[in-house]
């Protein structure tokens, strides 16, 4: 069996699971569909939406539930799905496994890959971020009452959705934890890893863990070293120094470059950094880069998918072809201009930016110096409007 070219493995591999139906086969889908109607993992799994979007990829089809895969790679960038037919030190995914495992139709039982957002508990209040997925963030907003800051219920999985995974535990080769910050939300400890421990399962799964690097429980991590087959520790760092500590509001940088190599220390981990590139940061990704390489760090560089305000094609168009990336973040070029600026979201930016400052006593000019000369102009043309 030979796979379609714009093939995706996602829907026939994985399954992302989250509050009231937000369901889809990878993180760019899940809020694509409204999938409560079905209860458990296995009737989401059985789904006509999700096996209408295989009977797509299998067809050929470039699905429009897919957009954000698609603008990645006509900007040049190796998308979520040309990623997941590959990873480090594996071979024959494309060619061989993944074909017979379609063919053999031995997707059709259950996922092999259950990601969990199980909730927002979290201790940061990132500039990207906010209160659905973030519970610091609602305390920030309840304080200053603005209407540019608003205020989300917090929430979690139920104890019965998480029971739903520990039974079906046996089945799985992967639980991804995302957040929140998962190494901060307690019933993930105590519903999920605790109880999938008790049921001897846990030493068949690897276990993913995307965080922001800011906890690091010895006790905790003892535990899943010696109860989990594998421990995959994706790092979000977005920056360094003082851009980090701007953008992942909350965070010591130098406490989480000491976490990392906690991380890397344990026996059985995986440690890639994950590096968001939005707005504020583009212009700072050799630099990052240059970092990155020094201290030996896997790094990928993720565009970030939202809010519509940091998207890099809202720069202003003027602006646009002062830009000019070379090698490998050259793809940032046709990145920014493959999409029409919004006015609307750039005005966003610029006075959600400056509310931030004013409210954190920061300043964006002088933290990220290469991008205010860049868009000074437009940036105090917008202010005056204010």
């Amino acid at each position: 069996m030979n796979l379609p070219n714009n093939f995706c493995i996602a829907p026939f591999l994985q399954l992302q699971v989250s509050k009231k139906g937000e369901t889809g086969p990878c993180p760019y889908t899940a809020n694509y569909w409204n999938l409560e109607k079905y209860k458990t993992i296995a009737e989401k799994w059985a789904s006509p939406e999700l096996q209408s979007l295989r009977d797509e990829f299998l067809q050929n089809k470039k699905s429009k539930v897919c957009k954000r895969c698609w603008r990645d790679e006509d900007a040049g960038k190796v998308s979520l799905r040309q990623r997941l037919s590959k990873f480090r030190n594996t071979t024959n995914l494309e060619k061989k496994v993944f074909p017979k495992y379609i063919e053999g139709k031995m997707y059709e039982k259950f996922p092999k890959i259950l990601t969990l957002i199980p909730g927002n508990e979290c201790n940061l209040e990132c500039f990207i971020c906010g209160g659905h997925f973030s519970s610091k963030w609602n305390s920030t907003a309840r304080k200053y009452k603005s209407p540019l800051v608003p205020i989300h219920d917090n929430w979690n999985l139920t104890a019965e959705e998480y029971q739903d995974i520990v039974d079906n535990s046996d089945k799985l080769q992967k639980i991804e934890l995302f957040g929140g910050e998962p190494f901060y939300n307690k019933r993930n400890r105590e519903l999920l890893i605790k109880k999938i421990i008790e049921k001897g399962t846990s030493k068949n799964l690897v276990l993913y863990f995307n965080t922001n690097g800011t906890i690091f429980d010895e006790k905790y991590m003892k535990i899943l070293e010696e109860n989990f087959k594998k421990l995959e520790i994706r790092i979000s760092i977005d920056g360094i120094n003082e851009q980090f500590e701007y953008i992942r509001y909350g965070a010591k940088f130098n406490q989480v470059m000491e976490n990392v190599t906690k991380f890397q220390n344990l026996k059985n981990s995986d440690v890639e950094i994950i590096c968001t590139v939005s707005l504020l940061n583009f212009l700072y990704l050799s630099e990052y880069d240059e970092f990155f390489q020094k201290n030996k760090l896997n790094v990928f560089y993720n565009i970030v998918s939202g809010p519509e305000r940091i998207m890099l094609y809202n720069i202003p168009e003027a602006v646009k072809l002062k830009i000019d990336f070379k090698d490998k973040f050259s793809y940032i070029n046709n990145y920014i201009r493959n999409t029409k600026t919004s006015e609307k979201e750039w005005h966003n930016f610029v006075q959600y930016t400056n509310h931030m400052d004013k409210i954190r006593g920061l300043s964006m000019p002088k933290t990220f110096p290469k991008l205010h000369d860049l868009v000074k102009n437009y940036w105090i043309q917008t202010h005056r409007k204010n």
